[in-house]
């Protein structure tokens, strides 16, 4: 089982020599030789396998550190601003980490605790001053808690408010709107309200004593929620107020009337009308108090003087109720009555 090799070499005396050279080449060994290529090629598999996987973590890991960064920086809770209120010149000044900002209030809005403006003639949780509260089912009304109704928006802009412009009979006011809005074929962002319970797209009118519709004496096209000779009293939380509320485009635009009856001052009206940005010739009307029930008004909506024109109630005994609405469609030419949820 062995086998001789000749190896040439050269002798200390420059003579080529030949020697043997015995190899153990038995079956034994072979086996082993194998056994041990085996193994080095299992090893540099294994190698292998864990440099892709050093590599493919390392990838991985370049990807998730920079979002969990990014979502620790976000996670941090922005800085507080710092407000400063300055009772002497009743202003505000806001500091954030961007920016200063100055907030002035003109009486009867005065600073909150919180940086804003607040009514304390009409606002129930600074009623006569900031954060006197009133007690829960009253109202503030010219800076004093009572019984009285409330005016139901949160937010409004005031057209007339007779806690800071005293009495109004008979007037009329021009409102330039955030964005349009439809009655008939009529599409406008300029209105005009008056205390007479009307309000018009178009040319208006201060007349106080209702009739039918169509009326001759407004031009254009206009809503009638309650045409009557009403008074808005001086020293109260009467007056004509409005507010947008909403995202485009499914805004609403809501006005907001609360008067008394001339001469009468316990007689309360109150009631709002509302526009819809994503229904344009829809009008609604929603009272939430008539003391005489309707019983000397006009509620409707017409195009113009010579029509088209939809009329609900004309001096109609017990036509107004609370918590009623009517919906006007100047597109279709419809109304309908309902209850306010």
């Amino acid at each position: 089982n062995n086998q001789s090799i000749w190896l040439k070499i050269k002798s200390p005396f420059g003579e080529e020599q030949y020697i043997p050279r015995i190899i153990d080449i038995t079956a034994g060994n072979l086996e082993q030789n194998k056994n041990k290529s085996r193994r080095m090629k299992c090893c540099l598999s294994i190698l292998l396998t864990l440099l892709t996987m050093m590599i493919l973590a390392l990838s991985i890991l370049a990807i998730i550190i920079p979002i969990l960064l990014l979502r620790r920086k976000s996670s941090t809770p922005p800085l507080s601003p710092i407000i400063v209120t300055n009772s002497s010149n009743n202003t505000t000044t806001v500091v954030t980490r961007t920016r200063t900002t100055t907030i002035a209030c003109i009486y009867p809005n005065l600073i909150s605790p919180f940086g804003t403006c607040v009514n304390i003639m009409i606002d129930s949780k600074n009623c006569g001053q900031v954060n006197n509260v009133c007690p829960r089912n009253s109202t503030c009304s010219a800076g004093i808690c009572n019984n009285v109704p409330g005016i139901q928006l949160d937010n409004a802009k005031i057209v007339f408010s007779s806690a800071t412009n005293g009495s109004a009979d008979d007037q009329m006011y021009n409102i330039t709107l955030p964005w349009n809005i439809t009655l008939y074929n009529t599409t406008t962002n300029k209105v005009i309200v008056t205390s007479d319970g009307v309000l018009c797209l178009g040319n208006c009118s201060t007349s106080y004593t209702e009739s039918r519709l169509p009326s001759r004496i407004f031009d254009g096209a206009t809503a009638f929620p309650f045409w009557d000779d009403l008074y808005i009293y001086a020293n109260t939380s009467q007056g004509i107020y409005y507010q947008t509320e909403g995202d485009i485009p499914q805004r609403t635009l809501i006005f907001e009337y609360y008067m008394s009856h001339y001469v009468e001052l316990n007689q309360f009206y109150h009631f709002q009308v509302t526009f819809f940005e994503n229904f344009p010739g829809i009008v609604q009307y929603k009272y939430f108090d008539a003391t005489d029930h309707g019983d000397t008004c006009t509620i409707g909506v017409q195009a113009s003087k010579t029509g088209p024109f939809m009329m609900y109630s004309y001096d109609q005994p017990n036509s107004v109720q609370i918590n009623m609405t009517i919906y006007f469609d100047t597109i279709r030419g419809t109304f309908n009555l309902s209850n306010i949820n």
